[in-house]
Protein backbone atom coordinates (compact mmCIF):
# COMPACT_ATOMS: atom_id res chain seq x y z
CA UNK A 1 0.00 0.00 0.00
CA UNK A 2 1.39 3.48 -0.76
CA UNK A 3 2.09 5.96 2.02
CA UNK A 4 -0.19 8.92 2.62
CA UNK A 5 0.41 11.37 -0.23
CA UNK A 6 2.27 14.47 0.90
CA UNK A 7 1.14 16.51 -2.10
CA UNK A 8 -2.23 17.34 -0.47
CA UNK A 9 -3.01 20.13 1.94
CA UNK A 10 -5.97 22.12 3.23
CA UNK A 11 -6.52 24.73 0.60
CA UNK A 12 -6.15 22.68 -2.54
CA UNK A 13 -5.93 20.31 0.04
CA UNK A 14 -2.88 20.01 -2.63
CA UNK A 15 0.16 22.10 -2.94
CA UNK A 16 3.71 21.36 -1.90
CA UNK A 17 4.32 20.37 1.69
CA UNK A 18 5.27 23.30 3.91
CA UNK A 19 6.91 23.65 7.29
CA UNK A 20 5.00 21.53 9.83
CA UNK A 21 6.24 23.31 12.94
CA UNK A 22 5.50 26.74 11.53
CA UNK A 23 2.10 26.04 10.06
CA UNK A 24 0.68 23.12 12.03
CA UNK A 25 -0.21 20.81 9.11
CA UNK A 26 0.95 17.22 9.00
CA UNK A 27 0.86 14.27 6.66
CA UNK A 28 -0.94 11.33 8.14
CA UNK A 29 1.51 8.42 7.96
CA UNK A 30 0.34 4.94 7.28
CA UNK A 31 -0.41 2.44 4.57
CA UNK A 32 -3.06 2.60 1.92
CA UNK A 33 -4.42 5.27 -0.41
CA UNK A 34 -3.49 8.81 0.53
CA UNK A 35 -5.94 10.88 2.55
CA UNK A 36 -6.61 14.63 2.39
CA UNK A 37 -4.49 16.53 4.91
CA UNK A 38 -6.06 17.33 8.27
CA UNK A 39 -7.17 20.88 9.13
CA UNK A 40 -8.99 22.40 12.07
CA UNK A 41 -11.53 23.98 9.74
CA UNK A 42 -12.54 20.68 8.14
CA UNK A 43 -12.75 19.14 11.64
CA UNK A 44 -15.39 21.71 12.58
CA UNK A 45 -17.24 21.21 9.31
CA UNK A 46 -17.45 17.45 9.80
CA UNK A 47 -18.21 17.46 13.53
CA UNK A 48 -21.00 20.00 13.09
CA UNK A 49 -22.48 18.15 10.10
CA UNK A 50 -22.01 21.18 7.91
CA UNK A 51 -21.21 19.10 4.83
CA UNK A 52 -24.66 17.53 5.15
CA UNK A 53 -23.84 14.23 6.87
CA UNK A 54 -24.17 13.72 10.62
CA UNK A 55 -20.86 13.13 12.34
CA UNK A 56 -21.93 9.98 14.18
CA UNK A 57 -23.13 8.37 10.95
CA UNK A 58 -19.90 9.34 9.20
CA UNK A 59 -17.75 7.80 11.94
CA UNK A 60 -19.66 4.52 11.80
CA UNK A 61 -19.42 4.48 8.00
CA UNK A 62 -15.64 5.00 8.32
CA UNK A 63 -15.18 1.91 10.52
CA UNK A 64 -13.41 -0.13 7.79
CA UNK A 65 -10.92 2.71 7.32
CA UNK A 66 -10.23 2.88 11.04
CA UNK A 67 -9.61 -0.85 11.05
CA UNK A 68 -7.32 -0.63 8.01
CA UNK A 69 -5.16 2.07 9.54
CA UNK A 70 -5.18 0.66 13.07
CA UNK A 71 -7.04 3.64 14.53
CA UNK A 72 -9.59 3.72 17.34
CA UNK A 73 -13.16 4.83 16.66
CA UNK A 74 -13.23 6.28 20.17
CA UNK A 75 -10.68 8.88 19.05
CA UNK A 76 -13.08 10.02 16.34
CA UNK A 77 -15.96 10.41 18.79
CA UNK A 78 -13.62 12.30 21.15
CA UNK A 79 -13.28 15.01 18.48
CA UNK A 80 -16.86 16.05 19.16
CA UNK A 81 -15.72 17.57 22.45
CA UNK A 82 -12.85 19.51 20.88
CA UNK A 83 -12.50 19.55 17.08
CA UNK A 84 -9.37 21.70 17.43
CA UNK A 85 -7.60 18.72 18.99
CA UNK A 86 -8.10 16.60 15.89
CA UNK A 87 -5.48 13.92 15.43
CA UNK A 88 -4.22 14.29 11.82
CA UNK A 89 -4.59 10.57 11.05
CA UNK A 90 -8.09 10.36 12.49
CA UNK A 91 -9.25 13.49 10.67
CA UNK A 92 -7.66 12.37 7.40
CA UNK A 93 -9.63 9.12 7.58
CA UNK A 94 -12.87 11.00 8.29
CA UNK A 95 -12.25 13.38 5.39
CA UNK A 96 -11.71 10.40 3.10
CA UNK A 97 -14.86 8.75 4.45
CA UNK A 98 -16.88 11.88 3.66
CA UNK A 99 -15.56 11.85 0.09
CA UNK A 100 -16.45 8.16 -0.20
CA UNK A 101 -19.94 8.84 1.18
CA UNK A 102 -20.44 11.34 -1.63
CA UNK A 103 -18.98 8.90 -4.16
CA UNK A 104 -21.28 6.04 -3.13
CA UNK A 105 -24.23 8.44 -3.28
CA UNK A 106 -23.71 8.69 -7.04
CA UNK A 107 -25.69 6.40 -9.38
CA UNK A 108 -23.71 3.31 -10.34
CA UNK A 109 -23.05 4.51 -13.89
CA UNK A 110 -21.87 7.87 -12.58
CA UNK A 111 -19.49 6.21 -10.13
CA UNK A 112 -17.69 4.55 -13.02
CA UNK A 113 -17.34 7.90 -14.77
CA UNK A 114 -16.04 9.68 -11.65
CA UNK A 115 -13.43 7.13 -10.53
CA UNK A 116 -10.61 9.24 -11.93
CA UNK A 117 -11.77 12.19 -9.83
CA UNK A 118 -11.96 9.97 -6.77
CA UNK A 119 -8.47 8.63 -7.43
CA UNK A 120 -7.09 12.16 -7.80
CA UNK A 121 -8.62 13.05 -4.44
CA UNK A 122 -7.10 10.04 -2.69
CA UNK A 123 -3.70 9.54 -4.29
CA UNK A 124 -3.06 12.44 -6.69
CA UNK A 125 -3.56 13.14 -10.39
CA UNK A 126 -1.54 10.23 -11.82
CA UNK A 127 -2.39 7.00 -9.95
CA UNK A 128 -0.04 4.09 -10.53
CA UNK A 129 -1.22 0.56 -11.18
CA UNK A 130 -0.64 -0.25 -7.50
CA UNK A 131 -2.61 2.86 -6.52
CA UNK A 132 -5.58 1.64 -8.56
CA UNK A 133 -5.40 -1.77 -6.91
CA UNK A 134 -5.42 -0.08 -3.50
CA UNK A 135 -8.38 2.09 -4.48
CA UNK A 136 -10.34 -0.90 -5.70
CA UNK A 137 -9.58 -2.72 -2.44
CA UNK A 138 -10.73 0.35 -0.49
CA UNK A 139 -14.00 0.52 -2.44
CA UNK A 140 -14.53 -3.21 -1.91
CA UNK A 141 -14.07 -2.71 1.85
CA UNK A 142 -16.42 0.28 2.05
CA UNK A 143 -19.14 -0.91 -0.32
CA UNK A 144 -20.77 -3.40 2.09
CA UNK A 145 -21.11 -0.67 4.73
CA UNK A 146 -22.85 1.58 2.24
CA UNK A 147 -25.13 -1.19 0.96
CA UNK A 148 -26.06 -2.15 4.53
CA UNK A 149 -27.61 1.27 5.17
CA UNK A 150 -31.32 1.55 4.44
CA UNK A 151 -32.51 4.58 2.45
CA UNK A 152 -34.23 5.93 5.55
CA UNK A 153 -30.98 5.60 7.52
CA UNK A 154 -29.14 7.60 4.88
CA UNK A 155 -31.92 10.20 4.90
CA UNK A 156 -31.66 10.52 8.70
CA UNK A 157 -27.87 10.85 8.49
CA UNK A 158 -28.27 13.64 5.94
CA UNK A 159 -30.93 15.51 7.95
CA UNK A 160 -28.41 17.88 9.52
CA UNK A 161 -30.07 21.19 8.72
CA UNK A 162 -27.28 21.87 6.22
CA UNK A 163 -27.29 21.09 2.47
CA UNK A 164 -25.81 17.69 1.74
CA UNK A 165 -22.84 18.33 -0.53
CA UNK A 166 -22.77 15.93 -3.46
CA UNK A 167 -19.56 14.58 -4.96
CA UNK A 168 -18.77 17.59 -7.15
CA UNK A 169 -19.80 20.14 -4.54
CA UNK A 170 -17.74 18.41 -1.87
CA UNK A 171 -14.58 18.32 -3.99
CA UNK A 172 -15.09 22.00 -4.84
CA UNK A 173 -15.36 22.94 -1.16
CA UNK A 174 -12.21 24.74 0.07
CA UNK A 175 -11.68 22.14 2.79
CA UNK A 176 -11.67 19.27 0.28
CA UNK A 177 -10.84 20.85 -3.08
CA UNK A 178 -7.80 19.55 -4.96
CA UNK A 179 -6.22 21.80 -7.54
CA UNK A 180 -5.14 20.20 -10.78
CA UNK A 181 -1.61 21.59 -10.48
CA UNK A 182 0.53 19.57 -8.09
CA UNK A 183 3.88 20.93 -9.17
CA UNK A 184 6.01 23.54 -7.36
CA UNK A 185 4.52 27.00 -7.56
CA UNK A 186 6.22 30.38 -7.30
CA UNK A 187 4.52 33.30 -5.57
CA UNK A 188 4.83 36.99 -6.35
CA UNK A 189 7.44 38.96 -8.31
CA UNK A 190 10.23 37.48 -6.19
CA UNK A 191 9.17 33.89 -7.05
CA UNK A 192 8.77 32.92 -3.39
CA UNK A 193 8.35 29.30 -2.40
CA UNK A 194 5.07 28.41 -0.73
CA UNK A 195 6.74 28.37 2.69
CA UNK A 196 8.11 31.88 2.09
CA UNK A 197 4.81 33.09 0.65
CA UNK A 198 2.82 31.79 3.62
CA UNK A 199 5.24 33.45 6.04
CA UNK A 200 4.84 36.79 4.25
CA UNK A 201 1.07 36.40 4.06
CA UNK A 202 0.87 35.58 7.79
CA UNK A 203 2.80 38.61 9.03
CA UNK A 204 -0.19 40.80 10.05
CA UNK A 205 -1.52 38.07 12.34
CA UNK A 206 1.88 37.31 13.87
CA UNK A 207 3.21 40.84 14.37
CA UNK A 208 2.28 40.88 18.06
CA UNK A 209 5.24 39.30 19.94
CA UNK A 210 2.83 38.00 22.59
CA UNK A 211 1.21 35.78 19.95
CA UNK A 212 4.51 34.01 19.36
CA UNK A 213 5.07 33.36 23.06
CA UNK A 214 1.54 32.18 23.88
CA UNK A 215 1.04 28.64 22.47
CA UNK A 216 -2.75 28.93 22.46
CA UNK A 217 -2.73 32.34 20.77
CA UNK A 218 -0.23 31.09 18.21
CA UNK A 219 -2.38 28.03 17.47
CA UNK A 220 -5.45 30.23 17.02
CA UNK A 221 -3.56 32.58 14.70
CA UNK A 222 -2.23 29.71 12.57
CA UNK A 223 -5.70 28.20 12.27
CA UNK A 224 -7.00 31.50 10.93
CA UNK A 225 -4.02 31.95 8.60
CA UNK A 226 -4.51 28.52 7.06
CA UNK A 227 -8.22 29.18 6.55
CA UNK A 228 -7.64 32.61 4.98
CA UNK A 229 -4.94 31.25 2.68
CA UNK A 230 -7.44 28.67 1.48
CA UNK A 231 -10.26 31.17 1.02
CA UNK A 232 -8.13 33.48 -1.08
CA UNK A 233 -7.49 30.80 -3.68
CA UNK A 234 -11.01 29.57 -4.40
CA UNK A 235 -13.08 31.06 -7.24
CA UNK A 236 -14.70 34.39 -6.46
CA UNK A 237 -18.14 32.99 -7.23
CA UNK A 238 -17.78 30.45 -4.41
CA UNK A 239 -15.74 32.53 -2.00
CA UNK A 240 -18.51 34.38 -0.14
CA UNK A 241 -20.26 31.20 0.94
CA UNK A 242 -16.95 29.59 1.88
CA UNK A 243 -15.93 32.69 3.83
CA UNK A 244 -19.13 32.57 5.88
CA UNK A 245 -18.64 28.86 6.60
CA UNK A 246 -14.99 29.26 7.59
CA UNK A 247 -15.70 32.36 9.69
CA UNK A 248 -18.47 30.58 11.54
CA UNK A 249 -16.17 27.65 12.32
CA UNK A 250 -13.33 29.92 13.44
CA UNK A 251 -15.60 32.09 15.58
CA UNK A 252 -17.23 29.04 17.13
CA UNK A 253 -14.58 28.74 19.82
CA UNK A 254 -14.54 32.18 21.37
CA UNK A 255 -14.20 34.76 18.59
CA UNK A 256 -16.61 37.42 17.41
CA UNK A 257 -18.12 36.43 14.06
CA UNK A 258 -18.10 39.97 12.70
CA UNK A 259 -14.46 40.49 13.64
CA UNK A 260 -13.47 37.18 12.07
CA UNK A 261 -15.31 37.95 8.84
CA UNK A 262 -13.67 41.38 8.57
CA UNK A 263 -10.26 39.88 9.25
CA UNK A 264 -10.91 37.17 6.65
CA UNK A 265 -11.76 39.78 4.01
CA UNK A 266 -8.62 41.79 4.82
CA UNK A 267 -6.44 38.69 4.54
CA UNK A 268 -8.05 37.58 1.28
CA UNK A 269 -7.39 41.04 -0.14
CA UNK A 270 -3.80 40.85 1.14
CA UNK A 271 -3.29 37.57 -0.72
CA UNK A 272 -4.59 39.09 -3.95
CA UNK A 273 -2.30 42.10 -3.61
CA UNK A 274 0.76 39.98 -2.80
CA UNK A 275 0.11 37.13 -5.26
CA UNK A 276 -2.33 38.32 -7.97
CA UNK A 277 -1.22 35.52 -10.30
CA UNK A 278 -2.79 32.99 -7.90
CA UNK A 279 -6.11 34.78 -7.41
CA UNK A 280 -9.11 33.10 -9.02
CA UNK A 281 -11.59 35.58 -10.39
CA UNK A 282 -14.17 33.04 -11.48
Amino acid sequence: MPAFDDDHEFDDLDADVFDVEAFGEEDAPGAGPAMPMASAVSAHLLVEGRTGVSYDALVLFAEPLFEQYGLDLADAFALKADPRAADPEVLAVLEAARVLWAFFSLPLAERARRRNALAAQLVGPAPSEDDWLDIEALLDAMSPYWKAMLPEEIARAEATGHPTLDFDALLAHPAFHLDGDHGPRAYGPDALSEIEARALFAQPLLDDPSTLTDPEAFEDAMERINAYWALAQIPAADRESALRDASGALAGHGGDLGDVEREARRMVERFHVLFPEHARAA
